[in-house]
């Protein structure tokens, strides 16, 4: 009977340890990308291919789309071909300042949803799909409304214009 009740109790206790142990969800989540430039589209608009690693597609087209745009405002976008790079929206300083801005901006079905397009059709061709371990490597190919993005960013105060330098 005492044997019961410890073992009984370690259970319960392990239960109520478990929920300590997740992990909080950041913006930062998903900085696990490759990015090859496409072109330049029209009125602003940055193309190209992000490759993220998912487990399934419809994670890996959310992901994508939160990716793309964390690639315009942190990372910048790379030369590729005649295609000239795109620097980053945002300095690693304006990142920290700025963290509760970008917390509210990155939650999923949050603001940068209004700045990208998935211009695959939902349709990911099978050279664009790679079995690798924990889930697929999916290349999509996404369109930024990079003007819009920048002014909003410049609008809400978490970079410059480009004209307040000079």
């Amino acid at each position: 009977m005492r044997t019961r009740t410890i073992i009984t109790m370690l259970a319960v206790c392990a239960f109520l340890a478990a929920p300590a142990y997740g992990q909080k969800y950041t913006y930062k989540d998903s900085r696990n990308y490759e990015v090859v430039t496409l072109g330049v589209g029209t009125d602003g608009t940055k193309v190209f291919k992000i490759y993220v690693t998912e487990k399934n597609e419809k994670k890996a087209i959310a992901l994508a789309k939160k990716a793309a745009v964390e690639v315009c405002i942190f990372r910048g976008l790379p030369s590729a071909g005649a295609v000239s790079g795109t620097p980053a929206l945002c300095s690693s300083s304006d990142e920290q300042k700025h963290s509760a801005f970008f917390e509210n901006f990155f939650t999923p079905g949050g603001q940068y949803l209004r700045y990208v397009n998935i211009t695959s059709d939902g349709v990911i061709p099978e050279q664009d799909k790679i079995k690798v371990k924990g889930g697929y490597k999916i290349g999509l190919i996404v369109q930024v409304m990079y003007d819009n993005l920048r002014n909003d960013l410049q609008d809400a105060g978490v970079i410059r214009s480009l004209n307040s330098g000079f």
